[in-house]
């Protein structure tokens, strides 16, 4: 596995590697994302391609009762998601595998679903979305965030596993899955596109 494929699917030494440093690299952007995305006082939370779950933890500070649900393809991110968040492991949060193609929850049956730098990596992601719009509850909402990075660089031939979309695609794509009050917004290159399903 080259280095570059870690960034849709960390493994070994190189994947864990990268786990701390996209954290450290993602953090301004979780932050000013998570400044506009209302967190439940409890119900149930699922964030795709959780990565290292850091973004659970925080979460997690931001709500007393709900319940967190992180999911993610690869093994090292699920190990590390697990440890950084061990003292609400079988609490408040279970970390699992799975794909985002197929999400291992009943219909509406989520409440708020995020997708932190990860749905460039999805290799079927208008399937993904409306396994997304599945699971949410009636008014729930999906919040995607990303850096589109630098406009000028060929992002797709660094990393050959990634396919980039601008913000007004991604919402394209979420209006034909079903979900409507769609917003867009944007900070230099990073952007937030919400969701909700009615």
């Amino acid at each position: 596995m080259s280095f570059t494929d870690n960034f849709g699917n960390p493994k070994g030494l190189l994947g864990r590697i990268m786990l701390m440093s996209m954290d450290r690299e993602h953090l301004p952007m979780a932050q000013w994302a998570l400044e506009q995305i209302r967190i439940p006082a409890n119900g149930r939370i699922a964030d795709l391609g959780c990565g290292g779950g850091y973004n659970i933890k925080r979460m997690l500070g931001m709500s007393k009762k709900a319940k967190f649900i992180g999911l993610d393809i690869s093994d090292e991110s699920v190990k590390k998601a697990r440890k950084v968040n061990k003292d609400e492991l079988g609490k408040r949060v279970k970390i699992i595998r799975g794909s985002v193609e197929k999400l291992p929850f009943k219909d509406k049956s989520v409440d708020l679903i995020t997708a932190f730098e990860t749905v460039f990596f999805w290799k079927k992601i208008e399937k993904s979305f409306g396994e997304v719009y599945r699971s949410l509850v009636n008014g729930g909402c999906f919040a995607v965030i990303n850096n589109y990075g630098d406009p000028n660089v060929d992002w797709e031939k660094k990393v050959p596993c990634m396919t980039r979309y601008t913000a007004e695609q991604i919402a394209d794509m979420l209006k034909n899955a079903g979900f409507a009050d769609i917003s867009v917004n944007r900070k230099e290159n990073l952007f937030l596109v919400m969701g909700h399903k009615k």
